[in-house]
């Protein structure tokens, strides 16, 4: 669960976690700026070539994508030139991808070229782009630029082949970027979209403040946060060789309800807040209390250390994962109630359960406490059974669940898995070690009756699980 913070405009665009629209902070001084662009091609009755200025990571190309979005009744979505399309085929390029005239302005960004010494191309490319733009008033290509040398040699090419017409004064543009007091908001904007909050990340208020004043650009302070987050989750992950944990909590059908409360859609991450909400009162919940009150020791950084999720099984699959690999007394016993193996079955049913969807790489889209469909008394009675075995038979049921996951996920590599894993220490032990494709989960299964299905006893034995791994690994304080 590694936080990527994009820290140029770029890198939302390639993102498919964020969407773009949002994350725009609107600089009204910037936006002025092309609506003086597009007065002067309507002047002069032809297109432009438009240079921005301004220090690296001031926002430069996000300017350009903010006034389509922020002006779009004046113009139209942007047209990004690849930086693959070599300088001498960009003319081509753009007359066999631009758009059709309409009332709006295009704007057409080319970014990623600071430097070329394709004298020769881009004399060729200028020639070509002032024929284009000719026929074209609506265009208005916007080259950003950190060098000064660089500009003053594209100005000057730009005049020597179309004279002021194609770069006029006023297309040299400065880019002012968004100021320092909204660059908190636009970090506020990236974690609503990445589900993420400070505590998270084991970030503090003050640590944030601290990156805005010592940053040049807000750009820079986005890179100083993604810095911030790599030494703190990824860094502190790898050096202390930290295990993923994945919590397994089978219950009645409600146990999916139950378990929406305390995790994240799609990813199954858990939410620091809520367990602690469910369950106050609990010893665990009184403990993270205490411990949330430092950023490096907060219950939601210590679930993004140990990348800890919550998925949840209901009694079908669990039932019926036993009648296919359990031990011979307790699927006699199962008999007794009416459930026989059934491979079918027992596909069908666990392939429906969020633990398959994520062990599969599904994540679950969907967060709802409806209960779907209906449980057979037999099959009612025969989880009944299991679940007040576990206590005492706690490593063959899951073992058995286990061994039907890797049927149906060949990458859930069980048979090669280890069981109640002793990790060293007492009263530390994890239920099962599995690789799962190329990385390793550690798996807490937790068999709830329907009485005790409920979100506060989930988010408590969570809680005090989460407090045995984070004193192991030297995460929290005793």
């Amino acid at each position: 669960m590694t936080v990527k913070i994009p820290t140029r405009f770029e890198h939302i665009l390639g993102d498919d976690r964020l969407s773009s629209t949002p994350l725009i902070v609107r600089v009204p001084q910037d936006m002025k700026q092309f609506d003086i662009l597009r007065r002067t091609t309507e002047i002069q009755g032809g297109g432009i070539l438009a240079f921005l200025s301004g220090a690296s990571g001031c926002g430069k190309t996000t300017s350009v994508w903010s006034a389509s979005i922020n002006m779009s009744d004046r113009f139209e979505l942007v047209l990004p030139v690849p930086a693959t399309v070599p300088l001498r085929e960009v003319g081509n390029w753009l007359q066999d991808n631009v758009p059709p005239k309409t009332e709006k302005s295009l704007l057409v960004l080319m970014d990623g070229r600071e430097a070329s010494d394709d004298t020769v191309g881009l004399r060729q490319f200028m020639a070509t782009l002032n024929q284009l733009l000719r026929g074209r008033p609506d265009m208005i290509v916007c080259w950003p630029t950190t060098s000064e040398e660089w500009k003053q040699e594209l100005i000057s090419m730009a005049q020597m082949v179309g004279g002021s017409s194609l770069t006029p004064n006023s297309a040299n543009v400065t880019i002012s970027g968004p100021p320092k007091d909204a660059w908190n908001d636009v970090l506020e904007r990236l974690f609503i979209q990445l589900d993420q909050r400070l505590e998270d990340l084991g970030l503090s208020p003050e640590s944030v403040s601290q990156a805005v004043e010592e940053s040049k650009a807000v750009g820079d302070f986005l890179a100083t946060v993604r810095d911030e987050i790599a030494s703190r989750v990824d860094m502190v992950q790898l050096s202390r060789d930290l295990p993923e944990i994945l919590f397994v909590v089978t219950s009645t059908s409600a146990v999916v309800g139950e378990a929406n409360r305390l995790r994240r859609a799609g990813t199954m991450v858990l939410k620091a807040e809520e367990l602690v909400g469910y369950s106050p009162r609990s010893e665990s919940g009184k403990w993270w209390q205490e411990r949330n009150k430092s950023p490096q020791h907060h219950l939601a950084y210590v679930i993004s250390l140990f990348r800890a999720k919550l998925a949840t099984m209901t009694p079908s699959s669990v039932v019926y994962s036993i009648a296919e690999y359990g031990p011979e007394d307790m699927r006699t016993a199962l008999r007794d109630k009416g459930i026989s193996k059934s491979p079918a079955n027992a596909d069908t049913t666990f392939q429906s359960t969020d633990f398959c969807k994520f062990i599969n790489g599904a994540g679950i889209n969907e967060l709802t406490s409806t209960i779907k469909g209906k449980t057979s008394d037999s099959v009612l009675s025969a989880f009944a059974y299991i679940q007040q075995l576990s206590a005492r038979r706690h490593k063959v049921i899951n073992q058995s669940i286990c061994a039907l996951a890797e049927k149906n996920v060949p990458g859930f590599a069980a048979s090669s898995g280890t069981f109640e894993v002793d990790l060293g220490e007492q009263d530390t032990y994890a239920d099962a070690v599995i690789a799962l494709d190329e990385r390793e989960l550690h798996l807490e299964f937790h068999h709830l009756s329907d009485a005790h299905c409920r979100a506060a006893s989930i988010a408590a034995y969570i809680m005090k699980k989460l407090r045995v791994y984070a004193n192991h690994y030297n995460i929290t304080p005793r």
